[in-house]
C-alpha cells in the first residue's frame, strides 16, 4: 500500500486536477440580457434518481477528504482491504482519476449550455456532436464512472464499492432515459436515431463522424 503521505498528496492533486478540468471546461457564460431558453420537455419522476445520483457521486468524491483529515481511519481496515500488489492497484486508480478528470472537462466544454443534472430537452436543443460526443453519446457519465472507480481503487476502499455500483447503475439508467427522451421528440428523433447508429453509448465508436446536427 502507498504511504499515508503519498495517498494524501495524491488526494490533494485529485481535487486540484478536477478543479482545473472543470474551470477550463466551463462553457462561456451567456451575455448579459440574453434570456435562457426554457425547457421544452423534461423526464418526469426522476427527482429521487437525481438525488441518489448526486449523493452517490458526493460520497465518492468526498472520500479523499476523509483520507486527508482522518488517515488513521480511512486508510486502515475495515475501510480498506490490503493484499499483495495493492500499491499497483492504487496507481491504476489514480491513472483512472486523471483520465476521468480530463474527460469531464472536455465533455463539459463540448456540451456547453446544455449541461444539466436534470434529464431534459430545451426548446432550442440540438444534438451535440463536438469533442468526445463525436464518438460516444454519454462521455460525462463515462467520466464519472472512471472517477468513481479510480477513487475506489486508489484508496482500496471497501465502502466505496456501494456508491460506485450506484453510479454505474444510475449512469446506465439515465443514459437510457435521455436516449428515450430524444427519440420521442419529433424534432430531434430522426437525427438522434442516426447519431445512435454511429456512436457508442459510453465508449468511443470508430465510426463516429463528429458532424454537427442540422
Amino acid at each position: 500500500m502507498l504511504s499515508v503521505l503519498v495517498a494524501q498528496v495524491l488526494g490533494i492533486l485529485t481535487y486540484l486536477w478536477l478543479a482545473v478540468s472543470v474551470a477550463i471546461g466551463r462553457p462561456p457564460l451567456p451575455r448579459r440580457g440574453t434570456p435562457p431558453a426554457g425547457p421544452a420537455r423534461a423526464e418526469g419522476g426522476s427527482a429521487v434518481v437525481e438525488v441518489v445520483w448526486l449523493g452517490s457521486l458526493a460520497l465518492v468524491f468526498l472520500y479523499p477528504l476523509g483520507v486527508l483529515f482522518f488517515p488513521a481511519t480511512f486508510l486502515r481496515p475495515p475501510f480498506v482491504v490490503l493484499f499483495p500488489g495493492d500499491a499497483a492497484v492504487q496507481v491504476v486508480g489514480f491513472a483512472l482519476i486523471v483520465l476521468g478528470g480530463g474527460l469531464v472537462g472536455w465533455a463539459f466544454r463540448s456540451l456547453g449550455r446544455f449541461a444539466t443534472v436534470q434529464i431534459r430537452i430545451s426548446s432550442d436543443h440540438r444534438i451535440v456532436r463536438e469533442g468526445p460526443y463525436a464518438r460516444m453519446r454519454h462521455p460525462m457519465y463515462t467520466a464519472n464512472m472512471l472517477l468513481a472507480l479510480g477513487i475506489t481503487l486508489a484508496y482500496l476502499s471497501v465502502w466505496l464499492w456501494v456508491p460506485f455500483a450506484l453510479v454505474l447503475l444510475l449512469a446506465l439508467w439515465r443514459a437510457r432515459e435521455e436516449e428515450r427522451l430524444f427519440l420521442s421528440t419529433p424534432e430531434l428523433a430522426p437525427a438522434y436515431a442516426e447519431y445512435v447508429a454511429t456512436t457508442g453509448r459510453f465508449l468511443p465508436s470508430p465510426v463516429g463522424c463528429g458532424r454537427s446536427a442540422p
